[in-house]
């Protein structure tokens, strides 16, 4: 019979135990599948409105994922006519979360 279940810094300890037993091409390419399963990938087609598949997809999406999108995805927009509308939704989401103080400090 199986002892207790082992604690998360142990279960940790054996992860990295056993990559570092690994060869390095084989841990490189275990690895590299693993972690592609745990990020969410490019966005998918819409299924439904393009605002929810785009939520949908943030909702499962890793920082460095969102990070890569949002700063393609500025660049994009900048180039573009938004209007004055566009520019306001947008001023409003960027500035919705940060205080007053971190206000003050952006560049006039």
């Amino acid at each position: 019979m199986a002892g207790p279940d082992p604690t998360r810094l142990e279960r940790t300890q054996a992860l990295f135990d056993a990559i570092a037993a690994c060869d390095r091409a084989d841990a490189e390419f275990i690895l590299s599948g693993v972690l592609a399963e745990m990020v969410a990938g490019p966005p998918l087609p819409a299924l439904t409105t393009i605002e929810e598949e785009a939520e949908a997809w943030a909702a499962f999406a890793t920082l460095p994922e969102l990070t890569a999108y949002f700063f393609a995805t500025g660049a994009r927009l900048s180039e573009r006519r938004l209007g004055a509308r566009g520019r306001m939704r947008l001023m409003r989401r960027l500035l919705g979360e940060m205080t007053n103080e971190e206000r003050a400090e952006l560049p006039r």
